[in-house]
């Protein structure tokens, strides 16, 4: 699995830049407006990819089911699964938890006032990062 997973991230890799993030979403899916605006203030440029199988993009990476949402976001070699909100990837950043590979916001945590934020790990396990 760590295989298919490092491949796939190689791939995309090859397609963005370190500065980049690539915003995967559905065909028929669009992003928040201000969701967006966050992100562009965290990377230099944003590129949304619409594609037909989110769901095999987000299988391939490892986003565990439970906590899977709209979009899969690859930037700087991490996974950002969901809006996760722009204060979680620069905290993310600031000190980038050991096994981990990125960050997930679920759809379930969308419509609530305050957010839960999971880690996402290496090992295809998930534990609370936070609240936002």
């Amino acid at each position: 699995m760590k295989k298919i997973v490092l491949s796939l991230m190689l791939a995309l890799a090859v397609f963005a830049s370190e500065s980049k993030m690539q915003i995967f979403q559905p065909m028929t899916s669009t992003c928040p407006k201000s969701w967006l605006d966050d992100m562009k203030k965290i990377a230099k440029e944003v590129e949304i990819v619409q594609m037909v199988n989110v769901k095999g993009l987000k299988y391939s990476v490892g986003v565990p089911r439970e906590v899977q949402s709209c979009n899969t976001t690859i930037f700087k070699d991490y996974v950002f699964e969901g809006n996760v909100p722009a204060k979680a990837i620069k905290e993310f950043f600031k000190s980038v938890p050991k096994d981990s590979m990125g960050l997930s916001l679920p759809s379930y945590e969308n419509d609530k006032e305050v957010k839960t934020v999971y880690l996402l790990l290496d090992n295809g396990t998930y534990k609370e990062f936070g609240k936002y």
